[in-house]
């Protein structure tokens, strides 16, 4: 949807499973995607499949979603990268 194309979309618990494919979908639908979870490097994975297969507007950020503080660095990470966040999707295990 050429709607979504300015949208960023933050997915947490995304370096693998259910979080991974939520990314990919969001990218799919046109959306930049933050690819969120406790350690960035393990969401490479993740990031190259998005960028392989749709567009480089997509980033790993690595935080503990419990922990108030690294919230917010990572939305600023993500806002400083791709802009304001419009989209939140948390995956639990």
């Amino acid at each position: 949807m050429a709607q979504d194309a300015q949208r960023v979309a933050i997915v947490t618990g995304a370096a693998r499973g259910i979080g991974a494919a939520t990314a990919r979908r969001l990218a799919a639908d046109g959306m930049a995607v933050a690819v969120l979870d406790l350690d960035a490097a393990t969401c490479a994975g993740t990031v190259d499949a998005i960028t392989a297969a749709v567009a480089d507007r997509a980033f790993a950020v690595g935080a503990d979603v419990s922990q108030a503080d690294q919230v917010e660095a990572a939305v600023g990470k993500v806002a400083a990268e791709l802009g304001p966040p419009t989209v939140w999707s948390t995956t639990r295990a």
